[in-house]
């Protein structure tokens, strides 16, 4: 996480109490609408990339370095849902994870110790996927509550180590203001009983959204998400 995404979110989390009692000191209404709070994202692509376009990529385990158990899981599972529809043939998670288990990775921080190169020419991939959950929290205090989500990504070529694209995602929703539809949703998944999942998904689907086209020419048939999964 860089150090403008720290502070923002220490921003954030910092502003929650101070906005709270300035809240509970005014009257309530009767149902005061869900709103959402300060969030950011961004993401950069690199100059070269329709030079260096990949058409194969294999997604990597995903690292969570929140105390939510498991979000990494969606994480992975939205990223490698959705590749075929933006224009790349995948590694199957099958060899993926055969591949991992030959390297003696057993956890995701492990993957920083093998180079692209290694890893492209054992997955048979043009590029690698590589993504982590930074926060996944729900705050929940009498007079407010908040839900915390801060997730990136980033696409490797393999031969060279270059970092392709990547984005990243960080919001705080809560009950104070309504800034962003995107904050606003995940606050209503949140107080609607959505799952953590559900909202480290959609924030997945953001993301992926400013990755460029692939190669691959996409038609509307389920039979080509099929046809894109490349297993060794």
């Amino acid at each position: 996480m860089t150090e403008r995404r720290r502070l923002a979110l220490l921003a954030c989390l910092l502003a929650l109490p101070a906005a709270a009692l300035a809240q509970a000191a005014q009257p309530s209404p009767a149902a005061a609408p869900v709103q959402a709070g300060p969030e950011d994202e961004e993401w950069e692509v690199h100059k070269d990339f329709a030079k260096m376009r990949p058409a194969t990529i294999a997604v990597l385990p995903m690292d969570n370095l929140s105390l939510e158990p498991g979000v990494e899981d969606a994480l992975y599972n939205a990223v490698y849902a959705r590749l075929a529809a933006k224009g790349y043939a995948k590694i199957s998670r099958e060899h993926v994870g055969a591949v991992m288990k030959k390297l003696g990775v057993t956890i995701p921080g492990l993957l920083a110790g093998i180079s692209p190169a290694h890893l492209g020419r054992e997955l048979d991939a043009d590029a690698l996927l590589m993504g982590q959950i930074e926060q996944s929290a729900r705050i929940n205090k009498i007079t407010y509550d908040a839900v915390v989500v801060s997730c990136s990504l980033r696409l490797v070529d393999a031969k060279t180590g270059t970092v392709l694209w990547h984005a990243e995602q960080w919001r705080v929703a809560h009950r104070q203001w309504q800034l962003d539809p995107v904050n606003l949703l995940i606050n209503a998944l949140a107080n609607s009983g959505a799952s953590r999942e559900e909202r480290v998904t959609y924030l997945a689907g953001q993301m992926l959204k400013t990755l460029p086209d692939g190669p691959i020419a996409i038609e509307n048939d389920n039979l080509l998400e099929k046809a894109q999964v490349i297993g060794k």
